[in-house]
């Protein structure tokens, strides 16, 4: 069982004020979550033992993980609550995306995870990592205040089929269905926030990185009405005028170079790893194409679809 709380320092009431409403079927267990929530947000860059006053506070810390009665959907659900609540007070909320890969190959006796990176060493073959995925909504407003989380969810890699052994070898993972991907996290996490926010009158807009630059992500977010901002991670063909059609397409990167410059940013990058710092300069361009679905996308009734895309070149 994993749970992230808000990383920030707090008053003593903040536990109270976030989960004290929390139904975990026992009052003691919701008293007693309040108490850890306050111990672990006012030290949150320490382990169990010592964000717990006394070892008696830690033992009842563990017990509580440890209570099958004890569900984390529950507390999330609580939160998220509280998160919408303060969501309401801003005009515009990004909600952030992104995974964690959590590492636990130096843990011999635990069990349930999954395989999470693979590589070759100099003496070994095959060098495996062990560990749980987590993929996180984090919301903040447009001033970067953080608000809470919208979806959390914490998994361990499951072995792949055969079958699907068979198409990523034989398509590059082209002929594998979006809902046998990983990449379905981000589609589902995209629901998940629609959900959560759509009592609310707050623009929306949910930001991710390359690896959400997937059809289906963008389409999903077309159907549900959502502002997505995605960082491109591949030269698409677009603009099209059918999903097989090999004339007139056009290429994305030159079609955003065309687009008109509406504004620069300067940005200065410190240094780091004994690298000077520099300078970077970004051109804002915006403009409308369309995005087709790839050639191989075996999803029935799929056309182009309009979308107004936000892009930021950087020289």
């Amino acid at each position: 069982m994993g749970f992230i709380f808000m990383c920030q320092k707090v008053v003593s009431n903040w536990g109270m004020s976030e989960f004290g409403d929390a139904e975990l079927g026992d009052k003691r267990l919701t008293e007693r979550l309040v108490r850890l929530a306050d111990s672990f947000a006012n030290a949150p860059e320490s382990s169990i033992n010592q964000a717990c006053e006394s070892w008696s506070e830690a033992k009842a810390a563990y017990r509580f993980f440890q209570n099958d009665n004890v569900k984390e959907s529950k507390i999330l659900n609580m939160h998220v609550i509280k998160t919408v609540e303060r969501i309401k007070n801003h005009d515009t909320v990004l909600v952030v995306q992104d995974t964690s890969y959590i590492t636990y190959t130096s843990h011999k006796k635990t069990t349930g995870l999954g395989i999470i990176s693979r590589k070759a060493g100099i003496n070994v073959k095959n060098i495996e990592s062990k560990g749980l995925i987590m993929h996180t909504a984090f919301a903040v407003s447009s001033d970067g205040l953080a608000l809470g989380l919208l979806d959390q969810k914490i998994h361990s890699r499951p072995p792949i089929s055969e079958e699907i052994k068979e198409l990523k070898k034989s398509s590059h993972n082209n002929a594998v269905r979006i809902e046998d991907k990983e990449s379905m996290r981000w589609l589902n996490t995209l629901k998940e926030t629609v959900k959560a926010t759509n009592i609310s009158a707050t623009q929306i807009v949910t930001v991710c990185d390359r690896e959400a630059d997937i059809y289906d992500f963008f389409e999903l977010a077309k159907t549900q009405d959502s502002a997505v901002l995605v960082r491109a991670a591949r030269d698409r063909e677009i603009n099209r005028k059918s999903k097989c059609s090999t004339k007139d397409k056009q290429k994305l990167w030159e079609v955003v170079e065309n687009f008109q410059c509406s504004g620069k940013i300067t940005v200065e990058i410190p240094g780091r790893d004994n690298k000077a710092g520099r300078t970077a300069h970004l051109d804002v361009r915006f403009g409308k194409f369309m995005m087709n679905p790839s050639r191989n996308n075996k999803a029935p009734n799929r056309n182009a679809s309009k979308f107004t895309d936000v892009c930021d070149t950087g020289y």
